[in-house]
This record gives structure tokens, sequence and C-alpha cells, in this order.
């Protein structure tokens, strides 16, 4: 069946076929056109052979994709498929392989050894595959080498009626006791948090840099911004843009002292305040799970991270 397509680099004017395919395929993430342009077509790393499509030759139309990333400032080991789909008719035909080979190709000609599907940060979809809304791409991806890894959620929580716990408050007052504070990031914490990230969580920087722009010189209404600090010295931070939770994190050395808490509170609370009555994040694990049910945070989505070692046996 894939003879009656061609298998091609993304080109102008596949647009409006891909983007029917990917809302058709992954249906629990649509895209739209300016999201499509803006996030992925403007994307730095985007090339048009890491978004191959199928091409029915009889019609024209964009029938299949896969949209995916390498990095072509500094070529690494690691690729990425941010998202991909066959029309459904389509399926179990050889359209699905021939383009994931044909990403496999290209990615392994940029030097890369690995493919993840799904975590390309900033600008990924989800952190792995929906294991409910997308069982047919999770058996697919098994078929053609991919192992499954771990298992994160996606959660939310209704901030209606949130009111902060007795036990926060004790917690914050026992910090506080000790030195450590938790309090709205102002402007001149802004190097502190940079050189915090850069040697705690490198891979959130772009993130907090958005928010801060937004806090410190741009409109401030929609996001916030908290950091904690022991005797001066940032040991963590938690942000929120409109009803986006996070990224939020604690110096590893400060953990399971109740710091994470007392942040999170602090953000809902703002969160709140600036009239959003949901709070909802994309990606974590079950171990953090816990402390965000105290919070009123339940699953909504699970997904599973998948890869896959591009070998000389790939395709």
């Amino acid at each position: 069946m894939t003879s009656e397509f061609d298998i091609r680099p993304y080109e102008a004017g596949d647009e409006t076929g891909l983007l029917a395919c990917w809302n058709a395929a992954m249906w629990a993430d649509p895209l739209d056109a300016v999201t499509w342009r803006g996030r992925y077509m403007l994307d730095p790393n985007f090339a048009p052979a890491s978004c191959p499509v199928a091409v029915d030759r009889a019609t024209g139309e964009v029938s299949g994709f896969v949209l995916g990333f390498t990095d072509r400032a500094q070529p690494g080991t690691d690729a990425w498929v941010v998202g991909f789909g066959v029309r459904e008719d389509l399926r179990r035909q050889g359209v699905g392989s021939a383009l994931m080979g044909a990403f496999d190709r290209h990615a392994r000609a940029m030097g890369a050894t690995r493919v993840l599907y799904g975590p390309y940060i900033p600008s990924y979809i989800s952190p792995g595959i929906d294991v409910d809304a997308y069982r047919e791409a999770v058996a697919f991806l098994s078929a053609t080498g991919a192992d499954e890894g771990a298992r994160p959620l996606s959660m939310k929580a209704n901030l209606t009626n949130y009111r902060v716990e007795a036990t926060v408050e004790q917690r914050k007052a026992d910090l506080a006791g000790r030195g450590i504070v938790i309090r709205r990031a102002e402007a001149g914490d802004i190097l502190p948090l940079l050189a915090f990230l850069d040697a705690h969580f490198p891979h959130w920087t772009g993130d907090a840099i958005g928010v801060m722009r937004e806090l410190f010189g741009g409109d401030p209404r929609s996001v916030t911004l908290h950091v904690a600090e022991d005797n001066g010295e940032i040991i963590g931070y938690a942000q929120t843009r409109a009803e986006r939770f996070g990224p939020f994190g604690v110096n590893e050395a400060y953990r399971g002292r109740g710091v994470g808490a007392v942040l999170l509170s602090k953000a809902l609370r703002a969160m709140r305040a600036q009239g959003f009555h949901s709070a909802w994040f994309l990606w974590t694990s079950d171990r953090t799970a816990k402390l965000y049910r105290q919070h009123g945070f339940e699953e909504v989505r699970r997904f599973v991270m998948m890869s896959k070692t591009l070998g000389e046996r790939n395709p």
C-alpha cells in the first residue's frame, strides 16, 4: 500500500493536510495553525526532513506525518518525536512504518543514536504517549522497537474552595524559625534565581525567563513567581502562568522539610487571588503526586515514556 504514497519532507502547502491528520489521529491534543507555526515551524530546530509526510499520489493529500526534531546547532545523541499519525483507513498498511523509518534515517544522519517520543523541552505536547487515548500508538511504537519507561501523570485541581491547611501554616512557621522564608519573587531575585536554575534545574530556565519577563517587564496579571530562601540563598522556586502550575522545584538537600508544600500552597493561593479557578500541570511522578494530592490535585491523564535506540538494523 505504501507504493501508492510518496514519503517526503514537509513542504509549503502541507499545513492544512497535516493539521487535519494531526487532529484526527491525536484527538486528545488538538493543534491549530497558529500554534503549529509559532511553536513548531518557527522552532530553530525545525527541518523539513525531520517532519516527513505521506502524500497520496492520486489526490496529493497528506495522509500521515511524523513531527520530529534533532538539535541542529549542537548535534547530539538524542532525537525527539513530538507527534505522529496516519489517516485511520490507512493504518496497518505500512504507512506509519515508512514515515517513522524516514525520520529515523534523518535522525541517524544528524548523529542521533536514540529517539525519545514526547519530551522535547520546551515544546512538547506531552511527556510521553497517553496510555488510554493512544493505545494503538503504544503498540505501534513497541512493534518498531521502542521500549517503555516511566509512566508520569498529569493532574488538575479545583481552586474555587482552596484553603491553606493548618499543617502548611505550621510548616511555614517552623521553616521561618530556621531561617527559611517562602515569598514572592522580586526584581533583585533575577540573577540569584538564574544561578539556582543553572545549578539545579537548567532545563526549566527558559520557562522561568518567560515568566520573569512578564512579571518584571511586561504584563504580570497572569503569572506568579515565588522563591524559597535559606538566609538569603535561593533553595527553591515555583511559577505559574494563567491556570498552568509549574515548574517548581527545591534543592535536593532541602527536600523533605516542607519547603515544597509551602511553595505549592503559596502559588495556588496567588493563582486564586488572580481569579483562576483551577490549576493543572502536565507531568509529574507518582512519588511527587502524593504532595499534589494533599492540595486537591487529581490525576487526569497517564503517559508512558518510550524510547528507541537507533542501530544499524533500524530501517
